[in-house]
Order: structure tokens, then sequence, then C-alpha cells
């Protein structure tokens, strides 16, 4: 039989940067699925493969000793070099002159579920050329304690116990110092009294929610959520099944006596609020409508999902407590973050509920994360029990509200009646309505290719209608950005 073209067959780059051995083996495996290198063949040694596609031996050498090693071919001593002959053929068809990148696959060859086709496709901003960004309310990690969060993970690494801190670790909960210094936390800061088992430790607040919603909900069950909400965790309920349902929010937060309406008609299994500072729009829940909330839960037995995701940002008086600290009937499931009192990629994130709520809320997040982030929580427990995260929090918290300050007079000086907004309390955004005929889409593409990136609407918008209003963040720009980035506003507007 004669010996196949394998210089016609195997099409070399010789200037690619990968290496040739693994370029013969590419090859090879594509003849062999395509069927043009039949099943059996017995081919040529490595000194003449070698003259026959140009390459020293020692490359051929490397080669055939890699599809060995996957099974491809097989070495026979004495006998010579074959292939394998148990691998199915699945495309017959010729390869053509040249040299072939592998195609990437963009459809599935299986069949898929249609369930997520209502979630927006979401696209990362092209960053190149954007020098300043108007997020939704992110803190500036340039303020973070990074020293001491290095150091005190240097000290849980080399600590006696490093060995099960980098282990597998049994307890779901979360690590019991991290709990330990959040239970004292949270009884100092935000009165809510908590023990251990009713506390949980999550990878940030999202996770949370998923965790939360595959535990409470049933297909079909109802939660309420404001009309303009974060549409994020509107599509958490929907991926695990439940139906959103919407009532107004006013400059008092989401309207109670509408609730209650809604609850003399309809089940509701659950109502996702922001009392603190709603998001987006980041009014407050009245005291007056946080009691009635807690009223209604106990009288209808709904759970209500409190986010409280900014709390240690109030820059006037001291804010009004969470529904968590006056909740006596074990209705309230309590969600907080550690992401934005230090910096966004640090994950961390705590639930505060029933313990037979953590315990469930336990059994389903340990398919999501079955061992956490033991060495982080064992460090981030160490900067509270330092104080070094009330430290950092009351710096922090000084230069966010003077940079609130420089940006409510920046916006109102470059922008007047063009954007209306109210002065937040606290948080590290803005609520911005824009004139109508400012249509964000148009001003956020005209902005981006200025250098300034604003914010996507969709996590803004009202339920099935974009409005043209939008979140500002002003916490991660200092002095100098806010500057630059509102005059370019300004310009950009104009």
């Amino acid at each position: 039989m004669p010996t196949l073209p394998f210089k016609t067959i195997l099409h070399l780059a010789r200037n690619s940067k990968t290496p040739l051995y693994i370029q013969i083996c590419n090859e090879m495996i594509r003849g062999v699925v395509s069927g043009v290198i039949p099943e059996g063949l017995k081919l040529p040694g490595s000194r003449k493969m070698g003259v026959l596609i140009g390459v020293s031996r020692r490359t051929v050498i490397l080669a055939y000793e890699e599809l060995e090693a996957q099974g491809w071919i097989v070495i026979h001593p004495n006998q010579g070099t074959f292939v394998s002959s148990k691998i199915p053929v699945v495309d017959k068809k010729p390869i053509k002159a040249g040299f072939q990148e592998q195609p990437t696959t963009e459809k599935v060859g299986f069949a898929r579920s249609d369930k997520l086709d209502f979630l927006d496709y979401y696209t990362p901003p092209k960053l190149e050329g954007i020098r300043y960004v108007f997020d939704t309310g992110y803190p500036d990690v340039r303020l973070a304690p990074s020293r001491d969060l290095s150091q005190s993970f240097n000290r849980a690494l080399r600590s006696k116990r490093h060995s099960k801190i980098l282990n597998y670790y049994s307890d779901f909960l979360g690590h019991p110092h991290l709990r330990e210094a959040l239970a004292i936390y949270l009884s100092e800061t935000r009165g809510i009294k908590t023990a251990l088992p009713q506390l949980m430790i999550t990878r940030g607040s999202l996770m949370a929610f998923t965790a939360i919603f595959q535990v409470l909900l049933e297909k079909g069950d109802k939660v309420v959520v404001g009309d303009v909400s974060f549409m994020v965790a509107n599509n958490i309920v929907r991926i695990a099944g439940g139906e959103v349902v919407t009532v107004p929010v006013d400059d008092d937060g989401i309207d109670v006596n509408a609730l209650e309406k809604l609850c003399q008609k309809e089940v509701i299994r659950a109502v996702f609020v922001m009392p603190h500072h709603h998001h987006p729009t980041t009014v407050s829940l009245s005291a007056g409508r946080r009691m009635k909330l807690l009223w209604l839960a106990a009288e209808y037995r709904f759970a209500i999902i409190e986010d409280d995701y900014d709390y240690d940002f109030h820059y006037a008086s001291s804010p009004i407590l969470p529904m968590a600290s006056a909740d006596r009937n074990g209705t309230v499931i309590y969600v907080g973050s550690l992401s934005k009192i230090v910096a966004p990629g640090l994950r961390l994130g705590f639930v505060v509920a029933p313990a037979d709520f953590i315990r469930d809320l336990a059994r389903v997040s340990r398919f999501m994360d079955c061992h956490g982030n033991t060495a982080l929580e064992k460090a981030v427990a160490s900067l509270f029990q330092e104080g070094i995260i009330r430290r950092h929090l009351k710096k922090s918290l000084k230069v966010y509200r003077e940079r609130r300050n420089l940006f409510c007079q920046l916006m109102q000086d470059n922008l007047g009646e063009r954007v209306r907004f109210r002065i937040p309390e606290g948080g590290l955004a803005a609520w911005a309505q824009f004139d109508e005929q400012l249509p964000l889409p148009e001003l956020r593409d005209r902005a981006a290719a200025q250098g300034l990136l604003i914010s996507r609407s969709v996590f803004t918008e009202r339920e099935n209608r974009p409005i043209n209003a939008i979140r500002m963040g002003f916490a991660s720009l200092n002095e100098q950005e806010l500057e630059a980035a509102v005059e370019l506003l300004a310009e950009i507007v104009k």
C-alpha cells in the first residue's frame, strides 16, 4: 500500500507560536477524525515521516509520544506505529488545503432549555479609551485596607492550623471566627441580636439571593418587588421559578398599602425590599411603612428578604435600624455584603435568618460552594477583631461624604435642569433623572466615544418599560476625576 501524502494532509504553519510537534498532533487527530487517515494504518517511522513533512526526527518522535499518550496511535515494538482502531470516524470530509485553526462552536449540539431566554445577554463594556466611569455605586478600591488584609491573610496561612484552612471545610455556614465577629458587629451597629446558628457566610449577596429563592420558591410562587427595582434580583427570582409582582415606589419607599391590597387578593410568598436605600432610587423606607410591612408579613405569612447592601454609609443622622432588628415573628431574612465595606472583588456576604431556614440554606448553598474561602474568612475576621474595619469605615465615610457633596454641586452647576436628582442621605450613588430630550442610550454611546462610561440602564429599568433615569456612582472617583467626568458629561449634553 503506497504511503499517504502526509505533506499534503498535515498542514503546518512554520511561523506559528504553536510548537511543530503540537501542530502535527492536531493535524493527525483531524485526519483520523475526518477519515482521511484510516484506522489501523501503519504510519511511517519517525525518520521517514520527518523527511516526508520536512521536520526533524526528534519533532516526529515528540508528536508520536503525545499521540500515543492520548490514545490516538499505538506503538508496537519491532512492528511499527499504527493508528488506533478504537477511534470512531465521525465526519468523513476531506481536509482543505492550508493551515486550519480549530473552528469555534457557537451553537450547542444537544437539546437546550429556553427557560433563560428572558435574560438580557450582558456584554462587558469595552474599556479601551475609557478615562472615567460612572458606575452604579461602587466603593473606591484605592481606599481598601489592602495591606492589612494581605498581612492578615498571610498570618492565616502561616498559622498552625493552615492545613485545615486550605482543606475542605465541613461547616457550610462559614468560618466561626468571622460569624462571631459579624454577630458582634451587627449587634453593635444595627441592633440585630443573632446567635451563630442564625448566621451564614456566602460568596457575596447574589449567591445569598440565589440560595434563598431556591429554598423559598416553588414554581409560580409570587415575589413582590418595587416597580422600579434591582433587575438582577428580579431575574434570580425568575430563574428559581418564581413570578415577579410589582408595587409602586415613592419617596417613602415601596407602597405597603398597595401591598396589603395585593395580599388580600393573592398568595404572596416573599417581598424583596431594600429599606435603607432602595435600589436604584436610593429612597429610604419610612419607619411607619417598615412597621406595617412587618405586620403584613406576620398576618399573611410571607417572607421579607431585606437587602441591606450599604447600611454602613449614611451621611446625616443615624439611619433607621434594619427591620431584622425589630422582627419578633421570624419573617425577615436579612442579607448584607462586605463587598461595599472593603472592595467589590472581596466576595463575602452574609445572611441572618431563623436557624431552621439557615439550615435549609446551607443544604442548598453547599452545592454552589462546597467549601467557601476559609483563609479569606479567617483573615477578614481578624480585621473585625482588631478594629481595622471600623477605622476603615470611619475614614472612607468621611471621604465619600465629601465626594457626594462635590458630585451634587458639580451636577447642579454644570447640568442644571437637564438632570433632576435628590441629594442622597447615604449610599454610594445618586438617582439621576435625565431630561426626556436626552435619551440615555444615545447619551451613553456619545459619552463612551468621549472616554466616559455610564452604567447600563438594565439594572435600573422599570419592569418591561425602560425609564430615562440611572444610578450614578460617585464614590469610586476622586475629586479631580469627578470634576473632569461631570465637565465631560456637560460638554456631551450640550
